[in-house]
């Protein structure tokens, strides 16, 4: 079954989404930026990106992944739910 879980807001800064939901590691995750102009996603690495590292990301663009962490940057809101 599918899970939704609340949104991620980003900023400047790289945020690894298991940290604040730790339920998505490990899963098939869809991550969608809700807005903003540059948003990235990054799938895996136990800690931040570099600051040019990972997926582009427009905005209500979406992209699917598995990792154990996931990381997202950007000056939107990022909806985050594990597929079925």
């Amino acid at each position: 079954m599918a899970q939704s879980y609340t949104d991620v807001v980003g900023d400047n800064d790289w945020h690894d989404i298991v940290a604040t939901h730790p339920g998505v590691a490990g899963q098939r995750v869809v991550v969608q930026a809700k807005g903003g102009t540059f948003n990235y996603v990054y799938f895996g690495g136990a800690s931040a990106p570099g600051s040019k590292d990972g997926l582009m990301l427009p905005s209500v663009a979406s992209v699917t992944g598995t990792a154990d962490h996931i990381w997202v940057r950007g000056d939107c809101r990022f909806a985050i739910m594990v597929e079925d």
